[in-house]
């Protein structure tokens, strides 16, 4: 069994539930990548303890949204980057972030313009930094110095 992967049937929250979170987590993050083969039902089933219906109605969910399909003979794969759905799953994960900074902030007494101010002296230290190193990048390239 992954060792990422770790159920609880106590936490109230369905175990199919659970797999779901844990498997899209796991794209998000990156241990899991497309053309990762998962377990198989049978082996989930017997790692974790739990009804092999359990794990089928996990990856029938996880298929429905376009993060893995079964291929007969070869078993449950990872097809999320295939077809663009992961990245959409990462932007979605990330502006549910930002929903939650502001939230946050503003829940902290933070202006709107204190919060915008941070937020813009951010993005330009990113992505000029992000520029800058591609300039040099670039240089060393023309001059045949080794970047260091």
């Amino acid at each position: 069994m992954p060792n990422w992967l770790d159920v609880n049937p106590r936490s109230g929250v369905p175990i199919y539930v659970q797999l779901v979170q844990q498997i899209t987590h796991a794209l998000d993050i990156g241990i899991l990548h497309a053309g990762d083969q998962l377990p198989t039902v049978r082996q989930l089933a017997s790692e974790l303890t739990i009804a092999p219906n359990t794990i089928v109605k996990a990856y029938d969910e996880l298929a429905r949204l376009g993060l893995i399909e079964s291929r007969q003979g070869v078993g449950t794969i990872v097809t999320a980057n295939l077809h663009g759905v992961l990245r959409q799953h990462q932007r979605d994960a990330l502006f549910g972030q930002m929903a939650a900074l502001v939230r946050d902030a503003a829940n902290l007494g933070i202006s709107e313009h204190e919060l915008r101010d941070h937020f813009e002296r951010e993005l330009a230290r990113f992505y000029r930094g992000q520029q800058d190193r591609q300039g040099e990048e670039i240089d060393d390239r023309h001059t045949g110095t080794i970047p260091g």
